[in-house]
């Protein structure tokens, strides 16, 4: 296999980025639905990544491109673990992002992580859980030191918005989930953390048209795909400060990247890290640039050897109104 795989851009990468063009984004134009969301995750030791997420987690293997292993997380999210010798990002870079892993059995996974000699960051007293907050949860760290947070929502006026669509969603897996009945995840969030949460919830409404579905206050949640989110949390209150480097790259799944491509070029904010680039004969891709400097990516995979499983994926899910 080429080893410059679009959704890791490796050595194209490297090119300086174009100048970001001064036409607004036109918000009429017709969009490719966003099939899943998905962030790219970048590891020292990648087999050690992979036996946590398969064997631990107990996700589903979606795609294996050798140096970088697709991960479903819920019906419309994935993780993609990548080897950081060919990657965009180096795994010593500021680990700017946690993710939310939805479930209604913490307890559960917090026996199973502590069996498996998980390295916690917090833990769930559900004796001492107050039963008025929005949600509860603990957090871990993956073996590349990713927080991850395992979470419940509850009835609670921060998230009239969510809990509707959580109604909606089921444990990836059902009762055949690899970590055990009903185990599987409902929903992820990425949280990503900014200094100006009102400039980027802005930029990310009005670029992409995200609805807000959970409001925090200080921290804002946009759904990009039916069980797919983003997070934007204020950085000066989160679990992480700013950084200008992060060792994440925020993608996409979508039936087509023209479209997109084309509409970020022209969106305010945006800057451009690569065109349209074909590698691999697995999968159509671009990379940006939003205003806080995550990588953006969008991602196409074609029917080709290797993406049966995850287009079969991709091709049941269902497109969040």
């Amino acid at each position: 296999m080429h080893r410059l795989l679009p959704a890791l851009i490796l050595a194209a990468a490297c090119s300086a980025p174009p100048e970001t063009a001064d036409a607004p984004a036109d918000p009429a134009e017709p969009l490719p639905p966003i099939l899943a969301q998905n962030a790219f995750l970048y590891y020292s030791d990648l087999a050690e990544a992979e036996a946590f997420y398969r064997d631990t987690l107990g996700l589903p293997l979606a795609s294996d491109f050798g140096f970088a292993k697709i991960f479903q997380v819920a019906e419309s999210a994935y993780l993609t673990l990548v080897d950081e010798a060919e990657g965009m990002h180096s795994a010593d870079e500021p680990k700017t992002v946690a993710f939310a892993l939805i479930t209604d059995r913490l307890a559960d996974w917090q026996a199973r992580l502590d069996d498996a000699g998980a390295n916690f960051r917090s833990r769930f007293d559900a004796e001492g859980a107050d039963p008025e907050a929005p949600h509860h949860g603990f957090t871990v760290f993956d073996p590349g030191g990713y927080i991850l947070e395992f979470e419940r929502f509850l009835p609670h006026a921060e998230n009239v918005d969510l809990m509707p669509i959580l109604d909606t969603t089921e444990p990836l897996g059902g009762n055949e989930a690899a970590a055990g009945p009903g185990m599987g995840f409902e929903a992820m969030i990425v949280w990503l953390y900014y200094p100006d949460i009102p400039e980027m919830l802005d930029w990310y409404q009005t670029t992409f048209g995200f609805p807000e579905s959970l409001d925090q206050g200080w921290v804002k949640g946009l759904r990009t795909s039916y069980a797919g989110f983003i997070g934007l949390v204020d950085s000066t209150r989160g679990m992480h400060s700013f950084t200008e480097d992060k060792a994440v790259t925020v993608s996409f799944f979508v039936e087509d990247v023209t479209p997109w491509h084309e509409h970020l070029e022209r969106a305010e904010g945006y800057r451009s890290r690569t065109g349209i680039t074909s590698e691999s004969d697995r999968v159509t891709v671009f990379v940006g640039y939003d205003p806080g400097n995550y990588f953006l990516e969008f991602d196409t995979f074609v029917e080709a050897p290797g993406n049966e499983e995850l287009r079969a994926q991709l091709a049941a899910v269902r497109i969040a109104e």
